[in-house]
């Protein structure tokens, strides 16, 4: 038998060309919250589980990587998705006034998505809403969904 009367798929598809959005980890974010659970202070809960509670930042590296890392803003595969959610939910935050990068009024206003997760009035559906959010705002500004 000649190998071209019988050819073989690739094990796995390599022409797969999907492009992995802000939204889409702010979306994968907020899902896995909903899932395992909200939590301050740390990325995750408990290191030692593979899906642990996680803060927002924790949660988006989760939706990122796929798996726990321990810093997920610094390596790992996604890395690049996870800084790209990490920034957007920054912007969207400064724009909606939740955060202030340039204050001096530090304890009243958080300086970053890191702070916000952590303000004492937090409440996990309302972070999981604000990612959801984001997400939305995200794709009205880049061309809608796909």
């Amino acid at each position: 038998m000649q190998s071209t009367q019988n050819p073989t798929a690739p094990a796995a598809d390599t022409d797969d060309q999907t492009v992995i959005t802000p939204a889409d980890i702010l979306r994968g974010a907020a899902r896995y919250l909903e899932i395992h659970g909200w939590i301050q202070a740390s990325y995750y809960a408990n290191h030692a589980d593979p899906f642990p509670p996680a803060c927002a930042i924790g949660a988006i590296g989760m939706a990122a990587h796929g798996r726990l890392m321990t810093i997920p803003t610094d390596h790992g595969t996604g890395v690049r998705d996870c800084r790209r959610a990490v920034d957007y939910l920054n912007s969207y935050l400064t724009d909606t006034g939740e955060i202030r990068p340039q204050s001096d009024d530090w304890d009243t206003t958080p300086a970053t998505a890191f702070d916000w997760n952590d303000l004492d009035d937090q409440a996990a559906e309302d972070v999981v809403a604000t990612l959801r959010a984001a997400a939305d705002n995200y794709d009205r500004t880049h061309g809608g969904t796909r």
